[in-house]
């Protein structure tokens, strides 16, 4: 629904084959979402009056359009079909067929050869002890971890506020981490709007509700916010959600384009250790938190680097679990200044954001263990070493760790300027 380019053309082509062989084609809406998303019965831009382009562009708006459909209240999940909900099959060859050996078995739907192409993470990669994804796929492991963190702790659950979770917890998440399961379809919308309901429900009496957006709700109306914002642009202009070229929420920003700089990024080699932990985390789990998300996201683009957040999205969308394509897109516009939020003079630091919450850095020694032993004074500033402190810590920086490859203090405020002219 989102208009996503290779799915269009994967549905036109399923379409097309089945309408050639007199295969019947149902529709359903609103599968990946609360709400269906167009100009369909409860849909979201059928109740601004049938325009993609005036659906709201704030959350602000947009949680008072989603409280003037059916009073705010959410479908109930459908239940899972049974065999007598199927057309008799008339497929001769239906006994014929074979479940795949592999997932990557499944052709891949954007249009490049298979032999062109391969997963982030293989089967070797599955071996590698040093890799360790932050959740097991499918709907039994989605299920399963909603009710530990949902339904399990009603009086957390009612009290949630997604601004103070903590993204320097070096051991588990501080969120729900379902969100790999909601972006892959193992997990529905609707049944994680109600969990959060049955158990905040369950809350003791003095427990504080938290509301949207920072609430549990809040955060699946988000996930409605950024759906619906990419419907719009690509009914607008096919295909434009994800890039700046005649995207009607983006901005255009001349940004510079430097392999090198955006090399070290990717690899966590900037010299600056609590970027480099959430890249070496992102390599290692497939995931990180959102404030992390937003720190390297900043780093890369308005903050430091300068390059490109179509870049950006790119490559967090080969390495996240939870990779989707409307809320990647939406969070690097909005973490870039390039659509939806405009205030490029609140930048974050890669030094002091999060030295206050973690002021040890334990985050960073678990990530990036060549700064393991370096004194808590050091570890968000280990290029300040003196070089005796450097040899008990048994690092060189420079040749063990790299210096950081742009200075912050400088290039922070370059940028400020030229995001002011933009």
């Amino acid at each position: 629904e989102t208009g996503e380019p290779y799915a269009l053309e994967r549905d036109e082509k399923v379409n097309k084959a089945a309408l050639k062989v007199g295969v019947e084609i149902k529709q359903f809406y609103g599968m990946e979402t609360l709400r269906p998303l167009g100009n369909v019965p409860g849909g979201y831009v059928k109740n601004v009056g049938g325009c993609a382009n005036a659906v709201p562009s704030t959350m602000t708006s947009f949680q008072s359009l989603v409280s003037r459909i059916d009073r705010g209240n959410v479908p109930m999940p459908l239940d899972a079909p049974s065999k007598q909900d199927f057309p008799k099959q008339k497929d001769v060859h239906v006994s014929q067929y074979l479940p795949l050996e592999h997932a990557w078995d499944i052709p891949w739907p954007r249009g490049y050869e298979r032999d062109e192409i391969g997963p982030v993470w293989n089967k070797k990669d599955c071996l590698d002890t040093t890799l360790s994804p932050i959740t097991k796929g499918g709907e039994s492991y989605a299920l399963q971890r909603l009710e530990e963190t949902v339904l399990k702790r009603p009086d957390w659950t009612a009290s949630f506020e997604k601004p103070k979770t903590s993204c320097t917890e070096p051991s588990n998440p501080s969120t729900t981490a379902l969100s790999p399961y909601l972006s892959l379809g193992c997990l529905s919308p609707r049944t994680a709007w109600h969990a959060v309901s049955e158990a905040t429900k369950k809350a003791h009496s003095k427990t504080n509700r938290s509301k949207p957006p920072v609430s549990l709700h809040g955060q699946l109306l988000w996930r409605d916010f950024n759906n619906l914002m990419a419907h719009s642009a690509n009914a607008q202009y096919p295909g434009s959600w994800g890039r700046m070229k005649d995207n009607p929420y983006c901005r255009n920003v001349t940004w510079s384009s430097n392999a090198k700089l955006l090399n070290a990024w990717k690899e966590g080699k900037t010299g600056y250790p609590w970027v480099d932990a959430c890249m070496s985390q992102l390599q290692k789990e497939g995931w990180i938190h959102h404030l992390g998300r937003h720190a390297v996201a900043c780093f890369l683009t308005r903050g430091d680097l300068w390059q490109s957040w179509e870049e950006g999205a790119d490559h967090f969308e080969g390495q996240l679990l939870d990779a989707d394509y409307a809320l990647n897109n939406f969070n690097w516009m909005w973490l870039s200044c390039s659509g939806f939020f405009y205030q490029y003079f609140r930048c974050y630091s890669p030094v002091t954001f999060q030295k206050k919450n973690d002021p040890h850095g334990h985050f960073i020694r678990k990530w990036v263990p060549e700064l393991a032993n370096l004194p808590a004074k050091y570890i968000y500033e280990p290029w300040k070493a003196p070089i005796a402190i450097q040899k008990q810590a048994g690092i060189q920086i420079g040749v063990d760790y790299p210096k950081p490859i742009v200075d912050h203090a400088v290039v922070s405020k370059e940028n400020m300027n030229k995001m002011s002219l933009a």
